[in-house]
């Protein structure tokens, strides 16, 4: 599934638009436009391109499915878990034990519930509370708050750190679900470790969009090599943290995923709500022009 998004992304940047050049600076009177370089393929090709992607990714999947060896006819599936695997005796319970936390557990699929003492349950219901949470201030930033200011803290430094810090940014995103799916943090305080670190970088990068046209280290390539970075860092513990938080919540059944799906929406709408106002009334962020330098004295 995360093939065709990294597919894009590589494409966006061979593509390479945004590209300029500034001209001489006259010792009078105003700057010329700048020269914006062609793309090195069209749109109708990057389309085409990643329409071609898709149906490789279609054709690789239904060859994985053809490749499932089939189940004998005698072994009735219906009381197996999904954990389960038809094998030899003792597999069974190995791979009950070893399902994926994106996985139901097999008393879900069976429709009984094990028994909980009220003590246990009022630290999963405080624990729940805790990752929702965590959902809904991370969907808000990363759905709402954070793309609101991107142009705002990363165009000072040129269009290619915001072409760079757009198109890393959004990599970042399923390379940390690949790594959710092997290493998964499965503790509450890790988990909270990680949201306060994403919310440094975002914070660096807020501070950043309210200096703009003249953050620090404007014209600089270290300026843009740590807003680069700073983006592909902080969306990427965002996303982990979700990732890792709704799988650990897809314990608690269909209650559980309704929650983590108004969580996320909720958490969204009040991000996009709360900067709607600064962006677009009160203009509260200002952004640079092309080849013009508004910081000089």
């Amino acid at each position: 599934m995360a093939a065709p998004p990294l597919g894009r992304l590589v494409l966006a940047l061979a593509q390479g638009v945004g590209r300029l050049q500034c001209p001489p600076a006259p010792t009078n009177g105003t700057p010329g436009p700048p020269h914006y370089f062609p793309e090195r393929f069209s749109a109708s090709t990057f389309f085409w391109t990643l329409a071609a992607l898709l149906v490789i990714s279609a054709a690789a999947f239904q060859g994985l499915l053809l490749l499932l060896p089939p189940l004998p006819p005698s072994m009735p599936t219906e009381g197996l878990g999904p954990g389960c695997r038809v094998g030899a005796p003792g597999v069974e319970e190995e791979a009950e034990g070893e399902a994926s936390p994106l996985q139901e557990p097999p008393f879900q699929v069976a429709g009984t519930t094990p028994g909980r003492d009220p003590e246990a349950q009022r630290l999963l219901s405080a624990r729940s509370a805790c990752l929702l949470g965590l959902l809904a201030v991370t969907n808000a930033l990363t759905n709402g708050v954070l793309p609101a200011v991107q142009s705002f803290s990363c165009l000072p430094y040129g269009r290619l750190a915001y072409h760079l810090a757009v198109v890393l940014g959004s990599a970042a995103n399923p390379l940390a679900c690949f790594l959710a799916m092997g290493v998964l943090c499965r503790s509450l305080a890790g988990l909270g470790g990680f949201s306060l670190l994403g919310l440094l970088f975002g914070g660096y990068l807020m501070a950043l969009a309210i200096l703009s046209p003249c953050p620090p280290l404007v014209g600089t390539a270290a300026g843009m090599v740590f807003v680069v970075l700073s983006w592909v860092l902080c969306l990427g513990l965002f996303s982990y943290v979700k990732v890792a938080a709704s799988s650990l919540l897809h314990g608690g059944g269909r209650p559980a995923l309704l929650a983590v799906g108004v969580a996320i929406q909720v958490g969204s709408l009040l991000g996009a709500v709360a900067m709607f106002p600064p962006t677009s009334i009160y203009h509260v962020f200002r952004s640079g022009k092309d080849c013009v330098d508004l910081c000089g004295p």
